[in-house]
């Protein structure tokens, strides 16, 4: 791997593979982004999830790599427009830019019932932080700067916490129908774009 495809790698996420973080530099026919600011929402019937961003030029940049790493369902890199070309256009490998980033992960089915009528949601959650621990290379979790937060995201119990690396992150975890959704923040200060446009990705999404 070059020293590019390795600053990327760190960059994006915590640790989530070379298949991801190969595709941001060379697989241009994946980026979707115009000149103008838009409202773009992203449907995927498949792993049961939708949300909507900011995207064009003053806004992000869509990235979808192949999914080739083990365990790796979907990703979604959503990186600010401006930089993300900027980036690409630099000859001598610099930072990659921040950005808000959606994984979603394959979670071996529990031995013990998981319905609404025969589980406490809790259970769930108990499930949810043992995976987060046993991944934690990809998740970063026993880092976290304190205690996990557990919030709702549509209807979903998440578990919301902060971590620090080359950026700063903050991260939601959550798990349903044996998938586990991570929604991850990148930023430097929190006037940045991948801070203040993070919630209102949060607030679209929904699960089905």
């Amino acid at each position: 791997m070059n020293k590019k495809n390795s600053i990327i790698l760190v960059a994006i996420l915590i640790i989530v593979g070379a298949a991801v973080a190969y595709q941001i530099v060379q697989t241009k026919q994946h980026s979707k982004a115009t000149d103008a600011a838009f409202q773009q929402t992203v449907t995927n019937d498949e792993v049961g999830l939708a949300f909507s961003y900011k995207g064009g030029d003053e806004g992000f940049t869509l990235v979808e790599p192949p999914a080739e790493q083990k365990g790796i369902l979907k990703a979604y890199l959503l990186l600010p427009t401006k930089a993300y070309e900027a980036y690409k256009a630099e000859e001598t490998p610099s930072e990659a830019p921040a950005g808000m980033n959606v994984f979603v992960f394959a979670q071996e089915e529990s031995t013990t019932t998981d319905t609404a009528s025969d589980t406490p949601r809790t259970d769930r959650v108990t499930r949810l932080q043992a995976w987060a621990t046993a991944n934690d290379t990809i998740t970063s979790f026993t880092k976290a700067k304190s205690a996990p937060e557990t919030v709702e995201v549509d209807g979903l119990k998440m578990l919301k916490y902060k971590t620090d690396g080359l950026y700063q992150q903050e991260v939601y975890l959550g798990s349903y129908q044996n998938k586990v959704f991570m929604f991850v923040g990148q930023y430097n200060e929190e006037s940045d774009m991948t801070f203040t446009e993070f919630q209102p990705l949060m607030q679209t999404v929904s699960f089905n």
